[in-house]
């Protein structure tokens, strides 16, 4: 009896500590075979991690790229990683297409702020865990989770550190970001929300800092802006809402805050299908016209 509540007492400490927790399905396609998961690491990256999955497999001192074998065959399994583990990096390969689901973030990211191409191409990854502390100090998410499945985000992913988000969720299902997200420091946005079926945007958001958005919410749904977006720096926003409508008091409001407060020239913009009205008409007409000259493209005046 004492060993058996010492073996539930040590099995309970070994479930508290926080690993990075990966649901994988071993004979979907990838290079690996059927009963077996590649974790992908990055060369340029330090690592030292070890791993047990929930068929009782383990790895220690792992240092880079491993390949697991489930005994059990082929199957869905967890996969629980501990320690220094930097960065995945599927970057559009290996067996991108077995991950189903992150349980637990873990350590994960620890002192790693580019999370470029890391999740990329995940197709069947469906839900990412809401311990998303090491997640919110990502500076760089480069194609981090470009062509995944992912249709919610955590409540507390608010990325507050990130600069460049360039094609970050790129082709994913998302129908909406969540309430808390700002992004006052993002730089470079190309594409970052582009293919997603988002249909309106956070209260918070502002755009403080965005020069490139280009294509950011290219074929969306959006009929609204948050009054603080205003783009004061945008310098590229090339079909920025190309496939979307934003409604024509929203839309005309935005053309005002362009021309009073981005003193930028020579800027593409696409405002998507949006119609402006007559106050909308006269910021647009000095945008485009004198030592502005904007390039814009919309669904034109309301009639």
């Amino acid at each position: 009896m004492k060993f058996k509540s010492f073996l539930m007492i040590a099995s309970r400490r070994v479930a508290a500590v926080p690993s990075f927790t990966l649901e994988v399905k071993s004979d979907n396609a990838g290079t690996s075979g059927t009963n077996q998961f590649t974790i992908p690491t990055l060369g340029s990256e330090i690592y030292l991690y070890d791993y047990t999955t929930s068929d009782g497999q383990s790895g220690t001192g792992i240092t880079g790229d491993t390949t697991i074998t489930f005994a059990s065959g082929a199957g869905t399994y967890e996969i629980y990683i501990t320690g220094v583990f930097p960065r995945i990096y599927f970057n559009d390969g290996g067996d991108r297409l077995k991950l189903l689901r992150v349980l637990e973030w873990g350590d994960y990211g620890a002192g790693a702020t580019d999370q470029s191409s890391a999740f990329y191409g995940c197709t069947n990854l469906t839900s990412i865990a809401s311990d998303i502390g090491n997640i919110n100090l990502t500076t760089v998410g480069y194609r981090m989770f470009r062509e995944c499945g992912l249709s919610l985000l955590p409540s507390g992913l608010t990325l507050p550190n990130l600069t460049s988000g360039e094609e970050m969720f790129y082709i994913n299902s998302l129908t909406g970001l969540p309430s808390g997200m700002i992004l006052s420091n993002v730089t470079n946005a190309s594409r970052m929300f582009r293919a997603n079926s988002i249909t309106s945007l956070p209260s918070t958001l502002t755009l403080a800092s965005l020069t490139n958005g280009a294509e950011m919410f290219h074929s969306n749904s959006l009929t609204d802006l948050p009054v603080g977006v205003t783009l004061p720096l945008l310098s590229n926003g090339t079909s920025m809402f190309l496939s979307n409508t934003i409604n024509t008091t929203r839309y005309s409001q935005l053309l005002v805050d362009l021309e009073s407060g981005n003193a930028n020239n020579s800027v593409s913009f696409g405002g998507g299908n949006s119609l402006y009205n007559a106050t909308g008409e006269t910021a647009r007409n000095i945008l485009t016209g004198g030592v502005r000259l904007w390039s814009i493209t919309d669904g034109g005046l309301e009639v």
